[in-house]
């Protein structure tokens, strides 16, 4: 392995880092994707999977570190007063991938993006916000 596997990679000015629970997540995706490009060469693109790790990739290496303290980003008490650091980012109505940035050190942290068993839906026990909630409870991610 060489040092350039261990520089992290820097966007509009700003470190991006990721969870190894995003890391997996991701991974697993790309892994779903590359099936089914490989099942289907000529259809995969229109595949839910293949969308979903496009807009992924566009978030974390566009839209989010353009300016990672957009209003649009914010997501208010949702998680409750105590997690109001964190940020998420919408996608495909159901779909939230949380981050956390710090503006003075230029660093964010992606942490977590649910996926089809942890859709955006309100009162539901597997709904993204309370899953997220959940995990941050446990420690993992860690609140720090």
């Amino acid at each position: 392995m060489t040092d350039a596997f261990n520089v992290p990679l820097v966007v509009n000015g700003w470190t991006l880092f990721a969870h190894p629970l995003f890391l997996d997540q991701v991974a697993e995706l790309a892994e779903k994707v590359s099936a089914l490009k490989a099942a289907n060469p000529a259809g995969y693109r229109s595949k839910n999977a293949t969308k979903r790790l496009a807009a992924i990739n566009k978030l974390i290496f566009e839209e989010i570190p353009t300016d990672p303290a957009d209003p649009k980003f914010r997501q208010g008490n949702t998680l409750g007063d105590e997690h109001r650091h964190w940020f998420r980012a919408k996608f495909f109505q159901q779909y939230r991938l949380f981050f956390r940035f710090h503006a003075e050190s230029r660093i964010i942290i992606f942490a977590w993006v649910n996926d089809d068993t942890t859709l955006r839906a309100y009162n539901s026990r597997t709904d993204a916000y309370r899953v997220f909630k959940g995990m941050l409870e446990d420690g993992n991610p860690p609140d720090d």
